[in-house]
């Protein structure tokens, strides 16, 4: 690849360990609507693709009828109760915050692309005091379309005037790989994710995707030692 000038990181399951959090939203808004929280191990397989399509899959699962609630309002709900958090229940996978920081020293850009809210993303940006390790944020309410589509990408990388032929994403899920790949960006995906239920590895074989790594930490490594 050309000279590496951006990386681009996911947010859920790349950089935090973000599965405590959104299942403590998931038992809020069951408690509210009085139904069953479904297990975590259920949430974990929801993840990806943004809150919208956790919604769906989370009334799908329970099969709450619309006279309890329509979707709209469990995403107003769900919402609210992680607005109540502040991204306090998430935590950084070990390494990251160094990671990226190392990156920073070595003049790349870094920024979050991200299909968590803004609105939650910044909350979360702001609670742990790490704006200026990002030198751009994209969510998943900022364009028409949200990862696997390339459209958060190729805004990250017109923010940050670089070309895709430059910049890498880090990412832990297929949606990320696959927005990567429309964008014509390269790829490295981490293991310390969820992929909505299947082993990043597995799937990234069966796709054509060879950059696979433990986790954010040693894709940063690889970066810095000039073996990427």
């Amino acid at each position: 690849m050309a000279t590496l000038k951006a990386v681009l990181f996911d947010l859920d399951g790349t950089l935090v360990d973000s599965l405590p959090e959104i299942y403590f939203g998931v038992c809020e808004t069951c408690r509210r609507l009085k139904v069953t929280p479904p297990p975590k191990e259920a949430v974990a397989v929801m993840i990806g693709r943004g809150v919208v399509v956790l919604v769906e899959r989370l009334k799908r699962y329970l099969a709450i009828p619309d006279s309890i609630a329509t979707e709209s309002e469990m995403l107003h709900i769900l919402v609210e109760e992680w607005n109540k958090t502040k991204g306090e229940k998430s935590e950084f996978y070990p390494g990251v915050l160094e990671g990226v920081r190392r990156l920073q020293e070595k003049g790349i850009h870094t920024a979050i692309v991200t299909n968590k809210l803004r609105s939650l993303t910044e909350d979360f940006v702001c609670v742990r005091g790490i704006e200026g390790l990002f030198d751009t944020i994209v969510a998943g309410d900022d364009c028409p379309k949200a990862k696997p589509a390339p459209d958060m990408l190729l805004r990250a990388m017109k923010e940050l005037g670089v070309a895709p032929e430059s910049v890498v994403m880090v990412g832990d899920s297929r949606n990320d790989a696959l927005a990567a790949r429309a964008a014509g960006v390269t790829v490295a995906l981490v293991e310390t994710g969820y992929n909505e239920g299947v082993g990043i590895g597995e799937w990234a074989r069966e796709a054509g995707f060879t950059r696979v790594y433990p986790s954010v930490r040693h894709v940063c490594q690889a970066i810095v030692a000039g073996r990427f």
